[in-house]
């Protein structure tokens, strides 16, 4: 429809020049008729057939023009809109994909790169459905329209009006490459800046701490400096293209005049002729231009497109049994075996984890320990699939995790990770983000429960306090209780907690997991911690060393077996002791 309506637009704009020049030319007439026969303008206009003719040229002047006008409106309507409407889809597409893509896509691929493909690359691609189709459908059916007029009227005129006209579309294209090349360049500069900024606002505090104020402002004026320099070049440039593309459409505006004239003073053609030429060859200067900007365009476009359907058929690893596809949504209990269980991330040659066999019983408290690096996250980011395994299998109540519903079986996990994370907007939003519509007194049970809710109180907002990009207004302990709050705010089937209370002080500590094993009694607990305090009254220990299983008991029983559990213990009994002198 919209190529339709831009033809259909310019179809009627061909015909402006055309009433144009016969206005003119009865203008021509008419001053001649009035000299000789009328003896006022009124009679002119109102009494002669050539006041009649003017009036008619004039009434349809304005029609052509008004319905030229509503057709160029419902093009943008039409073309635009659909550009937009297109771009709408592709941004939710990627967002979708990225939502389903593994762990390892976003290990390989770098934020901003991702960033990105779901702004630029999109608008790039978006700029092909409307600007470059749009230009496109124009300089074709609009050069071919007003091609055909001149040299219906005469060809040799034609020849002489066009003739600077290549040169236009070549310096046009030369132009419109080299800007796209800086704004490229610009970009990535603009992007540094913004990066820059962001870590400078977001590492504020630590900014202050070592009094290292000058030394980032001078960072940063550097790279200001950098992007000052590219954008004025850039501008340079593009104050050198209107001057020359008004000089070229000047040289065959003066050709039009010059050879037209003489064709006048034959009388091969009219005065309005030349009148009508000049206009199509203002016309057609935009459509002749933008060739090399479509050129440019559809380039960037089609190499962003390639990008983009890179990411959107990127393989999704972890999905539901291909045997069962709506998946096994029965209620979970909690049990969890691993059976034989081995897992190498992506591009690694070693095992992070490696012949793993355990059994957690359903509504039991486990913990799992061990040295930094010796694959505790991520032998926990196996349950919920986060990662699939590499070897071996994972059976929740009997089952293996990849014949259940992906979507059930994290509803049914409550996660903490040893990273904690809060969205920039309120306690309260955040607390709430796993359950949709919970009420006010569920999320201040949870922050009760987590040890967090006399914090939140003691704010001036209450919920309603904004915590700030990635909680930076909080304290560490008040993020991690935050955290836990939002998962168990869930009421889980299975609650992870990974490191989730390294920022708190021992006496909140203990509150914490007084509560939480009120709440959470016959629910399975998995607790990951450096603290033996936090995990002595598991009901099972396990521990790692270098992806291994090597021991498991309770505490007093791992104790007794005087390995690696009990020498962890001692140095930790011994580093109390000595912060107590």
């Amino acid at each position: 429809m919209g190529a339709i309506f831009l033809t259909a637009s310019n179809f009627f704009l061909i015909w402006i020049p055309v009433l144009i020049r016969r206005t003119m030319d009865e203008i021509e007439a008419l001053g001649a008729e009035y000299d000789t026969v009328y003896d006022s303008v009124f009679t002119v206009l109102f009494s002669s057939e050539a006041g009649n003719i003017l009036a008619v040229n004039s009434l349809l002047l304005i029609g052509t023009t008004s319905i030229y006008g509503l057709l160029l409106f419902a093009t943008r309507q039409t073309l635009i809109v659909s550009s937009r409407k297109i771009e709408f889809d592709i941004r939710n597409r990627i967002m979708d994909k990225l939502m389903e893509l593994p762990q390892r896509y976003f290990a390989s691929n770098s934020t901003g790169e991702i960033y990105i493909r779901t702004t630029e690359d999109v608008a790039r691609v978006r700029e092909y459905f409307g600007p470059v189709l749009m230009y496109t459908i124009n300089t074709i059916t609009r050069a071919g329209l007003i091609i055909t007029m001149m040299i219906i009227v005469n060809p040799q005129l034609t020849f002489w009006a066009l003739a600077p006209l290549p040169f236009l579309s070549a310096f046009a294209y030369w132009v419109s490459g080299f800007i796209n090349k800086y704004q490229l360049i610009i970009q990535e500069q603009y992007s540094r800046i913004a990066g820059k900024a962001q870590e400078t606002f977001s590492s504020i505090r630590l900014i202050k701490a070592f009094n290292r104020k000058e030394y980032e402002q001078k960072r940063f004026e550097i790279e200001s400096d950098e992007y000052r320099k590219k954008k004025l070049k850039l501008d340079l440039v593009e104050s050198l293209f209107h001057p020359t593309l008004n000089l070229l459409i000047g040289a065959s505006i003066l050709i039009v005049i010059w050879k037209g004239g003489v064709m006048v003073i034959d009388g091969i053609i009219t005065i309005g002729n030349i009148a009508e030429f000049v206009i199509y060859v203002a016309y057609l200067t935009w459509p002749v231009a933008s060739l090399g900007y479509t050129v440019n365009v559809l380039q960037k476009s089609l190499a962003s497109w390639e990008r983009i359907d890179k990411m959107l058929t990127e393989p999704i690893d972890i999905l539901d049994d291909e045997t069962s596809p709506n998946g096994n949504i029965e209620e979970i209990r909690g049990e969890i075996e691993f059976r034989n269980v081995s897992f190498r991330y992506p591009g690694s040659t070693e095992f992070a984890v490696k012949n793993i066999n355990l059994k957690i019983e359903a509504g039991s408290n486990v913990a799992i320990v061990g040295r930094t690096g010796a694959g505790k996250t991520t032998l926990v980011n196996l349950i919920p699939r986060l990662f699939d395994t590499t070897e071996g299998e994972i059976l929740i109540d009997g089952k293996n995790i990849k014949q259940r519903n992906l979507r059930h079986l994290r509803k049914s996990i409550g996660y903490v990770p040893q990273e904690t994370f809060l969205f920039s907007t309120t306690i309260k939003e955040n607390i709430s983000f796993g359950v949709d519509n919970a009420s006010m007194e569920k999320i201040e049970k949870a922050a009760e429960i987590a040890q967090v809710l006399d914090n939140i109180l003691e704010f001036e907002k209450k919920f309603e306090t904004l915590v700030g990009e990635r909680g930076i207004t909080l304290s560490g302990g008040q993020k991690q209780r935050t955290a836990i709050a939002r998962a168990i705010i869930k009421n889980p089937e299975i609650i992870i907690l990974d490191d989730s209370l390294s920022a708190v002080d021992t006496k909140t500590e203990d509150a914490i997991m007084h509560h939480l094993r009120e709440k959470l009694t016959g629910k399975t607990t998995i607790m990951i911690s450096h603290r033996i305090s936090t995990v002595k009254n598991a009901d099972t220990i396990f521990y790692l060393q270098d992806g291994s299983l090597t021991e498991k008991g309770t505490h007093s029983e791992l104790i007794k077996q005087k390995g690696r559990y009990a020498d962890m213990y001692s140095k930790q009994l011994i580093e109390q002791e000595l912060a107590q002198i």
